[in-house]
């Protein structure tokens, strides 16, 4: 483990992290003083910025499992390889500006901000060098390791805008002795003092800290013994080595490395995790149609959504319910049924898209409830699932703009979907937009048009009044 810490240390590289430089972003920050210094500073909210670099994670993971057993590469291969390094070099602007803007702060202060604020200023930077650390162990180093791709990835194209070595001069810029103690300084400040800070309920300051704890990198080595990182002084091919032997060691399964490589941070399973009896009650009660609500105040991405609830989806029915509608042979329904007769059956919006997921996979969740729209008719509803199977494949919205249906958060799923209801829209920062506490208030107003046929509140069932419960939840 010593030497993973001076391994790990060598390399700041985020090879595939995409950044929009629209000014247009939701910020969720709670503290106006930060909101105030990163709008001044980056046109893009942080915590867009980690969502974005996660993503891209996982799709360079994917990428390099397709290519890595093939012989030869198509033109669809490279032209995706050269993609991913197009947009990493689009983005290193803001990579860069994240990992060094808040260093000073360590050693000098900065006295128009309160202590608690240079604190969250350092741990942006401190979790987006944690970040390049947990994307080159998990995603950089294969391609590294790979002679083909390792080749492909360092040669030049004049039509993707990619110079020559770009891999490699990026592994020297990081694995200079000065990065490595800036990162050194900055661990040692987090760990000094973030003892400070026991009883801090700030939702932006908690998720920093969960980025910064709960990266693999950091849990593997990096917390244990930090001044070690002053001491690197071993040559670019030794550290390949010593990533190769150590990191075979940390992930002994590739499921494991898989979901390490979403980087969903968790620190807990969910209540209803693996409880069949949940499973087979959620499943008995839902109706084609049917909308769920769930919260998981156990993730990280739930830390920065605004209200109760964090996500809503969608039961887009079985084959049963699928035939009994007239939809199973449906051109839009077609290439989906694999998926459904394998159970995947709930349509959502995730970070790497709109996708269908089992029962099973819905319900790692502490807080469940299901909404049945009770006066649809059979054709609004056919229509309905029609145009639900249509949002398959498509993107997530990082912007938030409910006004824009190309891409999709979840909310937003529902809310083009069921047309014939009047939502509740919200304006944050200059951006019309709707959150999954805007869909479940629906089920409370007087001759709603939906009842609420089940509801899990902190891992118990609620019986008696479900509406008046679902109104306490959502006044907090």
């Amino acid at each position: 483990m010593k030497l993973f810490i001076l391994i790990i240390s060598s390399v700041l590289v985020l090879l595939f992290t995409s950044c929009s430089k629209d000014p247009k972003k939701l910020n969720y920050l709670q503290n106006s003083e930060i909101i105030s210094h990163l709008d001044e500073n980056s046109s893009i909210p942080y915590q867009s910025y980690v969502e974005k670099a996660l993503v891209k994670r996982v799709k360079a993971f994917t990428l390099y499992n397709d290519l890595s057993s093939k012989e030869y590469l198509s033109g669809k291969d490279l032209d995706s390889l050269h993609s991913l390094i197009a947009d990493y070099l689009d983005a290193r602007e803001e990579t860069n500006y994240y990992m060094a803007a808040y260093r000073y702060i360590v050693k000098d202060g900065d006295t128009q901000y309160s202590k608690k604020i240079q604190f969250e200023l350092v741990m942006i930077s401190l979790s987006a060098m944690l970040i390049q650390y947990d994307n080159y162990n998990l995603v950089y180093k294969k391609y590294q390791g790979d002679d083909t791709l390792r080749g492909i990835v360092n040669s030049s194209d004049s039509a993707y805008g990619i110079s020559e070595d770009v891999l490699q001069d990026i592994t020297d810029e990081y694995n200079s002795q000065q990065n490595l103690r800036a990162v050194s300084a900055m661990i040692h400040y987090y760990q000094k003092g973030i003892g400070d800070y026991k009883e801090e309920k700030d939702d932006f300051f908690i998720y920093l800290q969960m980025l910064v704890e709960n990266s693999i990198s950091y849990q593997n080595g990096l917390r244990e013994d930090p001044s070690l990182l002053d001491s690197l002084t071993s040559s670019y091919d030794t550290i390949l080595d010593y990533i190769d032997s150590i990191w075979s060691d940390i992930f002994g399964s590739v499921s494991e490395e898989i979901g390490n490589t979403a980087g969903l941070v968790e620190v807990r399973k969910g209540l209803f995790y693996g409880d069949k009896d949940a499973s087979a009650n959620v499943e008995m009660t839902l109706q084609i149609g049917d909308i769920l609500l769930d919260k998981t105040p156990f993730r990280l991405t739930d830390k920065l959504i605004p209200g109760f609830w964090g996500h809503v989806a969608v039961y887009i029915g079985n084959e049963e319910e699928l035939r009994t509608l007239g939809l199973w042979d449906d051109p839009v329904v077609v290439p989906y049924h694999e998926k459904i007769s394998a159970g995947n059956t709930i349509e959502g919006a995730l970070r790497d898209g709109v996708q269908l997921v089992s029962i099973d996979e819905f319900l790692n969740v502490d807080d469940i409830a299901i909404m049945h729209e009770k006066e649809e008719s059979t054709e609004d509803l056919k229509k309905r699932i029609l145009l639900l199977f249509r949002q398959l494949g498509k993107e997530y919205d990082f912007e938030y703009d409910a006004q824009n249906s190309e891409k999709l958060v979840c909310s937003e799923l529902v809310y083009i979907t069921s047309v014939n209801i009047d939502w509740e829209l919200e304006n944050l920062a200059g951006i019309t937009t709707i959150s999954p506490d805007n869909i479940a208030i629906k089920s409370t107003e007087e001759n709603s048009s939906y009842t609420l046929p089940l509801l899990y509140y902190d891992g118990e069932e609620v019986f008696d009044d479900r509406v008046l419960k679902m109104e306490e939840i959502l006044k907090g």
